[in-house]
């Protein structure tokens, strides 16, 4: 049971337009051993075990290394939320959520938060983030292959590449039947066919699946900020999707972050010439818990274990609205185990 929910916002368009959710998880998915199949994956959780004994029991979005000390992520992932940001650590090689925090090899807080200057986080223009951890990590990781501007003759192509999505999101939309990180396999679908959401999709990389009776291979909830694979090569960083996870009445389900269109603003950021949006600090976190700025937690009682604590924050992440709905007052409930 996913003890963990981060409701970073859902969207509904007017007309035969589909409603979009920011989150996606994998459907139609299959297990996948993560240190030897994408070793650069990585799991970002809440994280306050150093600080208050606190911790999100489950991953709230999906992340890939670029080096022993920066990550690659969706910018909704991280956007705007204080609380999360001073709480939020990185955790390579995740191979099943119940391992965090007691059976990983290893989580590093994240102090620098970056974002393109443009980043809109109503439409999720630009949805690419990098986080800068507190100190490298000290394992044996891979780092991901980024695609670049001349590979896009390559994968966009029809008939389609294959392409592979990962994550540890939901099987289905508001359910999640596994705790192990998954993958699912899906196809490049144009631009031109994109153009069914409220938000502008022309600078996005949109993908499909395999159609099958019930739901077609997509994204889903808790997925997003994670990667999509071409040939080895991360292509894409999951953004958004329709309402239903894998909808199959719905041709372009799981819509990406181009790596690629970013190649310039990445390279800025690892070479130090980009400021961060964001800097956090031990003095910081110990200030804001000081302040009484953490979320107030009450008991609660789950399946899985009744000790378990649950706390609601708000902001993080959220759509905006303009002739959009936003769910979960803009923000989003965490359940917390001390």
């Amino acid at each position: 049971m996913r003890q963990f929910v981060l409701a970073l916002g859902l969207v509904t368009t007017s007309g035969v337009n589909a409603a979009v959710e920011v989150t996606p998880y994998i459907v139609n998915g299959t297990d996948i051993t993560v240190a030897t199949e994408y070793p650069s994956f990585a799991s970002l959780f809440y994280d306050s075990i150093d600080y208050s004994g606190y911790y999100g029991i489950g991953p709230f979005c999906g992340a890939t290394l670029l080096s022993n000390q920066y990550v690659l992520t969706a910018a909704h992932c991280v956007y705007g939320d204080r609380e999360l940001q001073l709480f939020m650590s990185v955790v390579p090689q995740l191979q099943n959520e119940t391992d965090f925090p007691r059976s990983i090899t290893e989580r590093v807080m994240v102090n620098e938060y970056y974002y393109p200057d443009d980043y809109n986080n109503t439409t999720l223009f630009h949805d690419i983030a990098i986080l800068k951890l507190a100190s490298p990590l000290t394992g044996t990781y891979g780092f991901a292959d980024l695609a670049v501007n001349t590979d896009e003759s390559s994968y966009r192509v029809t008939p389609s590449e294959v392409f592979y999505a990962v994550g540890h999101g939901n099987t289905q939309t508001n359910q999640d039947d596994s705790n192990v990180i998954q993958k699912t396999e899906l196809s490049y679908v144009s631009n031109a066919d994109c153009a069914i959401y409220t938000t502008d999709t022309s600078e996005n990389l949109c993908m499909t699946g395999a159609d099958t009776s019930v739901y077609d291979n997509a994204a889903c909830q808790g997925d997003s900020g994670g990667p999509l694979y071409w040939q080895g090569k991360q292509v894409g960083i999951t953004s958004f999707g329709p309402l239903t996870c894998g909808d199959p009445d719905i041709t372009p389900n799981s819509i990406f972050t181009e790596v690629s269109r970013h190649e310039n603003w990445i390279q800025s950021v690892l070479a130090g010439t980009e400021l961060p949006k964001v800097v956090v600090n031990d003095q910081q976190r110990a200030e804001f818990l000081a302040s009484g700025g953490a979320a107030t937690l009450s008991i609660t009682s789950t399946e899985d274990d009744s000790s378990s604590q649950s706390s609601s924050g708000g902001g993080g992440g959220s759509l905006g609205a303009l002739s959009m709905l936003v769910l979960a007052l803009l923000g989003f409930r965490r359940k917390l185990h001390s």
